[in-house]
């Protein structure tokens, strides 16, 4: 009885060991829950391009992975409708890792969107404000392929302004994400689709980026 209580504890331990060797470093990437293959310290410079059914848009941003649990996004885009349409875009993202869970992040998603449209003489403001949590995780294929899944949802407080409204409007709604990033080394590719409440109508982002 005793020699197999002892079987037993090392069938245990032998588990363990193989779940804690395969899951633990993977609970090292903290941004993950943004879908970025970055690593603590590490920084990305991405080219995004994000498309709904109204517009299109193209822009720039930066990822970083700060030592610790934090991760941070910033970007700018622009969508161009014509010579007298334009559209101007700000993003910034914040995620906090609280590793819930071996070889899977868990994080609450915060951040900020500004968006300013100009059309002929009139110019419209709009301000997002949406809060998720989210999930990611990171698989190793080895030969510096990496895998990285991320999923979130959550709710959006909207505010409008400008010269086509009297008062300062808003609105509230709820979206979900989801969506797959593909790591080569420094190079990385990322798609994501989403759907919110406000418009009904889903939308799509693109990604390349390049890991420092």
């Amino acid at each position: 009885m005793t020699e197999g209580k002892g079987s037993s504890i090392r069938w245990g331990g032998m588990v363990a060991g193989l779940a804690v060797g395969v899951f633990a470093p993977l609970a090292l990437f903290g941004q993950v829950c943004l879908g970025s293959p970055n690593g603590p310290g590490q920084y990305s410079i991405t080219a995004d391009a994000n498309i709904t059914s109204g517009s299109n848009d193209f822009g720039l941003g930066v990822e970083a992975n700060f030592p610790g649990p934090l991760g941070a996004r910033a970007g700018v885009s622009v969508d161009d409708f014509d010579d007298d349409d334009r559209r101007t875009r700000f993003e910034g993202r914040l995620s906090y890792d609280i590793r819930s869970g071996p070889g899977i992040n868990i994080c609450p998603v915060g951040g900020a969107d500004f968006s300013r449209r100009t059309q002929d003489s009139l110019s419209q403001n709009e301000l997002r404000i949406p809060l998720a949590l989210s999930i990611g995780g990171r698989i190793d294929a080895g030969d510096g392929i990496r895998l990285v899944p991320s999923a979130r949802a959550g709710f959006a407080h909207w505010r409008f302004s400008g010269d086509g409204f009297d008062t300062t409007q808003t609105e509230n709604s709820v979206f979900a994400i989801a969506g797959a990033t593909l790591a080569l080394d420094d190079v990385h590719f990322r798609a994501e689709v989403g759907v919110d409440s406000f418009d009904d109508e889903p939308f799509y982002r693109f990604q390349v980026g390049y890991r420092r």
